[in-house]
């Protein structure tokens, strides 16, 4: 499949799981590829060398994504290398770390919300200079299946940054459809990425919870790359401010 020949897309957090996945599958259906990273740098490393071993075109970029200044700077990188920006992927997120609500300290709150809506705002902000004047751009937002689900007892704050970048893809997506752009999100469920290590590294989290979805399997970053890749391409035109849940039935 070739759906994606030329396009330019930009992927946050693309050195490992979901955005890895998503940035290699993008790159094999034509797509010229940005592969954006904070501190996983050899991650980056192996993206990019696994992307151009295949005859991709792409190159990586370190850009914090709660810094206004390092998002410019990487989107106007973009530019330089590749004339444009077709579409964003907000992938880059994550928990930081468990917590109770009652023990949750106002700089995890912070933290969290800085690195999983800041970031859709700033991005999404500094690709619309590029995407508004030409009428035309696609931005997935990945959200979780935690924010139906609430988090209880070890990450409302992850649940709760979630929930308002569903509600970011909505209005999003309203207000941008005029100028021709086309905002709709993802929310994995259980997935097997270094996501649960890092975030609850001595509880074997996965294995914990995999029992409480049906499908009883956690999904592969590419199960949930393929859903992104989907709504990029022209085939999901008609599609607008959804959230697609990819989550086994849980």
């Amino acid at each position: 499949m070739e759906d994606l020949q030329g396009k330019v897309v930009l992927i946050t957090g693309a050195s490992s799981g979901i955005g890895r996945a998503t940035a290699e599958l993008c790159a094999d259906r034509g797509a010229k590829v940005v592969v954006n990273y904070h501190s996983n740098e050899q991650g980056a490393i192996e993206t990019v060398q696994a992307i151009q071993g295949r005859g991709g075109d792409c190159f990586s970029i370190r850009a914090d994504v709660t810094k206004k200044d390092q998002v410019e700077a990487m989107v106007q990188r973009t530019i330089s290398m590749y004339g444009t920006v077709d579409v964003l992927v907000n992938n880059a997120g994550g928990g930081i770390k468990q917590s109770t609500f009652v023990d949750m300290t106002e700089e995890l709150w912070d933290e969290t919300y800085a690195l999983n809506v800041k970031s859709v705002l700033l991005c999404s902000q500094a690709v619309l200079k590029v995407m508004l004047p030409r009428k035309s751009g696609k931005i997935v937002n990945v959200s979780s299946a935690a924010a139906r689900i609430g988090g209880a007892g070890e990450s409302i704050h992850y649940a709760s940054t979630k929930g308002a970048v569903n509600t970011m893809t909505i209005g999003m997506s309203r207000e941008f459809v005029k100028h021709g752009i086309i905002v709709n999100g993802v929310a994995p469920g259980m997935v097997e990425t270094p996501f649960h290590d890092k975030f609850s590294p001595n509880d074997n989290r996965l294995e914990r919870l995999v029992d409480s979805v049906p499908m009883k399997r956690a999904a592969t970053a590419l199960e949930i790359a393929q859903v992104i890749c989907f709504l990029v391409s022209d085939t999901s035109n008609y599609i607008l401010g959804e959230t697609i849940t990819v989550s086994g039935g849980r």
